[in-house]
């Protein structure tokens, strides 16, 4: 009997991976333990690991996958979870009668837009503008979320987290705004400049309610020489009548008249829109 059982220690030494020596999974774990997907068709990679009573981990074992709700959210025999719809499901990880759930939330976001998606920072260093970043979902509909912002340069802009530059240097940089995978992008030139006066152009325009107007800005040094494609912040003084957005595109909302105000650098100029 003696050399029965020491055959069996050494035949489990040899075959430590044979099911009669191996040690038994006792939970799954998964990661990450929870997915958040912003798009429709972005996908995101599980991956799993078998643990034993001790939650040390085992080597070997098929894990295998399914989703709650297929319409929302697939997933593969890789784990690689994809999504096909808004709305929340749970991905099921499973080892024979062990099994691990994990949360998946998918967001209809398609786009990021930024406005403006180009602009010049003409002024002296500090010099500030802020930027809008809006998210959409794929019909083309605003989404209330705020996305992450970065500049690819901070010795040429800086930017808040709620989109506000700050100019640096001179030079190009791109700021990025972020929303899990999703961005959108916008191209910033600093111009450190002195701004002895603005125009903004034209002085009077006359729109109907539902139309738009785009209003320019010039800027001018004080050699009198003009600053190209400078942006400024703008204003409208009856958001009743006519809305404005960073870029200058003036919206008719209602009938009467908005006075339309410019800043750059502390110089101020004014236009003025008329709704009928």
């Amino acid at each position: 009997m003696r050399a029965i059982r020491v055959f069996r220690a050494l035949l489990c030494l040899l075959l430590a991976g044979a099911t009669a020596c191996a040690r038994k999974p006792a939970s799954i774990q998964v990661s990450p333990h929870k997915v958040l997907l912003y798009g429709i068709d972005r996908s995101q990679r599980l991956t799993a690991r078998l643990l034993d009573s001790k939650g040390q981990p085992i080597e070997g074992g098929r894990v295998t996958w399914a989703s709650s709700k297929p319409d929302t959210a697939t997933v593969d025999d890789a784990g690689r979870v994809v999504a096909k719809g808004e709305g929340k499901a749970r991905v099921t990880a499973s080892v024979g009668e062990i099994t691990t759930d994990v949360p998946v939330e998918v967001v209809d976001a398609a786009t990021i837009e930024i406005v403006p998606g180009r602009a010049v920072l003409a002024g002296p260093v500090g010099t500030t503008l802020a930027l809008a970043g809006s998210v959409k979902s794929s019909k083309n509909q605003p989404l209330s979320m705020r996305p992450t912002w970065k500049s690819s340069d901070e010795k040429i802009v800086t930017v808040t987290p709620d989109g506000a530059l700050t100019s640096v240097g001179n030079g190009t940089a791109t700021v990025t705004a972020q929303l899990g995978e999703l961005q959108g992008v916008a191209e910033i030139t600093v111009m450190v400049r002195d701004i002895a006066r603005l125009e903004v152009r034209p002085a009077t325009a006359l729109v109907r309610v539902g139309d738009s107007q785009r209003f320019e800005i010039i800027a001018f040094g004080p050699d009198g020489a003009r600053l190209e494609n400078a942006i400024a912040q703008f204003h409208s003084s009856n958001p009743a009548v006519a809305t404005i957005d960073g870029a200058g595109v003036a919206s008719g909302i209602g009938a009467g008249t908005a006075t339309i105000r410019a800043d750059l650098a502390g110089r101020v100029a004014e236009a003025t829109l008329i709704v009928n």
